[in-house]
């Protein structure tokens, strides 16, 4: 399970956002920056439900509710939004990693009310990633907080990993080591990164993450740590279903890996990616799963 940083409160963006209002029903046209399109290769329907409760804990009418929700990223190599239904209208705002957050502006929550926001999203799934250019030059590839790959310790085993006669082997190999050495934990109520991870060989989801993230990063790979929820055919997805794994780029397209859950290049069709991680943000985009603003307002996830 990642963090649950639920009791975020939306600060003003650092970047640029793109804001678009949408209908409770709203059919998904977005492409992607960078990638090729393959005539075909998104072919696999799937459906993704999750839904909050928000609350007026107080006496006092609340005239003005924030709610932010992450949507599916739109287009990644093993999904393809297709389309987003929502029982309230919403506007969404997306970063320069292609994360997308939905906005909820409820008006007069009544003193002690409740109201339901409940979202549908229709997806097409990839069952091979699709080919897509990395042009993201070093973001993915030098350290960041959490992601110690210039660290000596995790230089060092990552250079003992690297197959020098077959360096296309190197990532399952650093794969393997992970999966193979580090033990999953209870979850873990903060994140410790990858030297924690290394040092004590044990963390739940988010520490098997950053840590197969950090070897690759040293050996020269692009990686990084996704965020999202993993599950065959279709589901409603519960708080304890989010999950972290890491996605690396290789052979012209970005690649799974998910240490903690076993699965190497595989299984694409049951990984949804709600979210790129990056330590770079620092704003709104910084929450797991949902964040909000309100005197007074509470929200959970059903």
């Amino acid at each position: 399970m990642s963090r649950l940083k639920l009791n975020l409160i939306i600060a003003s963006a650092s970047f640029s956002l793109l804001v678009v209002s949408c209908a409770t029903t709203a059919p998904d046209s977005a492409t992607p920056l960078t990638a090729t399109r393959v005539e075909g290769a998104y072919t696999i329907p799937k459906q993704i439900r999750y839904s909050y409760t928000l609350k007026n804990t107080t006496g006092q009418l609340l005239t003005k509710a924030d709610f932010w929700t992450y949507a599916p990223i739109p287009h990644t190599a093993h999904q393809r939004r297709v389309k987003i239904q929502s029982n309230l209208a919403y506007t969404t705002s997306q970063d320069d990693l292609g994360n997308e957050m939905l906005h909820f502006d409820i008006a007069n929550l009544p003193p002690y009310g409740m109201r339901v926001v409940s979202v549908t999203v229709d997806l097409l799934m990839a069952a091979a990633p699709v080919a897509e250019s990395s042009t993201t030059g070093d973001r993915f590839i030098k350290p960041e907080h959490h992601i110690e790959s210039n660290d000596p310790q995790m230089i060092t085993l990552a250079k003992s990993l690297q197959d020098a006669a077959a360096p296309g082997q190197s990532t399952k190999t650093a794969y393997t080591w992970v999966a193979d050495h580090v033990f999953a934990d209870s979850y873990i109520p903060e994140d410790r990164g990858a030297l924690y991870a290394l040092t004590t060989r044990k963390g739940d989801c988010t520490e098997f993450a950053y840590l197969l993230t950090a070897l690759y990063r040293a050996q020269g790979i692009p990686a990084r740590p996704i965020g999202g929820y993993v599950f065959a055919g279709n589901e409603v997805v519960k708080p304890a279903d989010f999950h972290n794994w890491t996605e690396f780029y290789a052979h012209g397209a970005w690649q799974l890996a998910d240490a903690q859950k076993g699965a190497y290049e595989e299984k694409q069709t049951h990984y949804v990616a709600m979210r790129r991680i990056t330590a770079e943000a620092k704003d709104a985009f910084n929450a797991q799963r949902f964040s909000y603003a309100g005197d007074g307002l509470e929200v959970t996830m059903n």
